[in-house]
């Protein structure tokens, strides 16, 4: 009974995409749902609400509808990649759990890979690096169309303040559930618990972790600043999250449209990163403000912490061919800039 409860549960869910969505019949534009784990104040649905939408709803000249749904509504990532994967959903903003699947896409969220937000943006918006990252997305019907910057990030916790790699011993720290996180995490001596991040608020204010590790626009806009006492600005990791359409989706469009899309992404992704870049101080100050502690790490001390994730990355980079190679790629174009 319990799984023919749940497979009906599947029906009416993938039922209720469809008809909030989706292909339309021709009284009405094709609607296309955005959906994404930020909050709604973050840089990224701002650009997604301020540049994306209406550049696709004008341009096409009200063909298209985009309907944009924030802050894990349509499900944590996995359901909403899922819900992209089978084209209920038609394109979502996607971070790295793809990633132990196809190991390329760790690039875009690995520890102490990029040195500074431009030129990571740079090399992540070089076509060679987007076409042999994407390649592999096509496998299970998504289609990549480039990459948004996630922010540089940083560990908050109620623990003490962090200076030391020493400090890290023992704190519960939430992570995601993608390997070279949790590797990294545990290497510096983290208490390592995995969750989605719809499930990082609550855990936190019931202590089942003591910290999360994300840029501190993230930790201002979900709020989960009202249950932590400290940010150290380790800024272990510049990270990406990626642009995932349907394929079906994508498949049954014209090429003209295909090429607003793909316009329209680049102009979002483009804007975001400067929201980002515009923003980061502001928000910072904003939780200082809100009686976070926020503690900045000596050059000295962050050797040690570049030193074990350089460990990390020669473990990666050794045992996945595919991650070498793009971490190759990356580095090339990065010294070439």
């Amino acid at each position: 009974m319990k799984r023919i409860f749940v497979l009906l549960l599947v029906c009416v869910l993938a039922l209720s995409f469809a008809f909030a969505g989706g292909a339309s019949d021709s009284s009405g534009p094709k609607v296309i749902k955005v959906a994404h784990y930020y909050a709604e104040s973050h840089p990224l649905n701002i650009a997604l609400q301020e540049v994306f939408k209406p550049m696709v709803e004008e341009e096409s000249g009200g063909r298209f509808q985009v309907q944009i749904y924030p802050n894990n509504t349509l499900g944590a990532e996995k359901e909403f990649m899922e819900a992209t994967k089978i084209g209920t959903v038609e394109m979502c903003i996607a971070g790295n759990t793809i990633s132990d699947q196809f190991p390329k896409f760790k690039i875009i969220n690995f520890p102490w890979v990029f040195s500074d937000i431009d030129s990571s943006y740079a090399v992540l918006s070089d076509p060679e690096v987007q076409n042999s990252i994407f390649a592999d997305a096509l496998s299970v019907n998504m289609v990549g169309k480039g990459f948004v910057l996630n922010g540089v990030r940083a560990v908050s916790n109620n623990v003490r303040p962090i200076n030391t790699v020493a400090d890290c011993q023992g704190i519960k720290l939430r992570l995601p559930e993608v390997s070279q996180f949790v590797d990294n995490g545990r290497a510096l001596g983290f208490n390592v618990v995995t969750m989605s991040m719809s499930e990082i608020f609550t855990a936190l204010q019931q202590g089942v972790i003591d910290g999360q590790e994300n840029p501190p626009t993230t930790l201002l806009t979900s709020g989960w600043y009202e249950v932590q006492k400290y940010l150290s600005m380790t800024n272990h990791q510049i990270t990406y999250d990626w642009i995932a359409f349907s394929k079906t989706f994508w498949d049954s469009l014209s090429a003209e449209d295909q090429a607003l899309l793909e316009k329209a992404c680049k102009a979002f992704a483009d804007a975001e990163v400067e929201m980002y870049k515009e923003s980061s101080a502001d928000d910072i100050q904003k939780l200082i403000d809100n009686g976070v502690t926020v503690n900045e790490i000596s050059e000295e001390n962050m050797a040690e912490f570049r030193a074990i994730g350089e460990g990390v990355i020669e473990k990666y980079a050794n045992d996945l061919p595919e991650f070498n190679e793009i971490l190759t790629l990356v580095r090339e174009k990065e010294a070439a800039l």
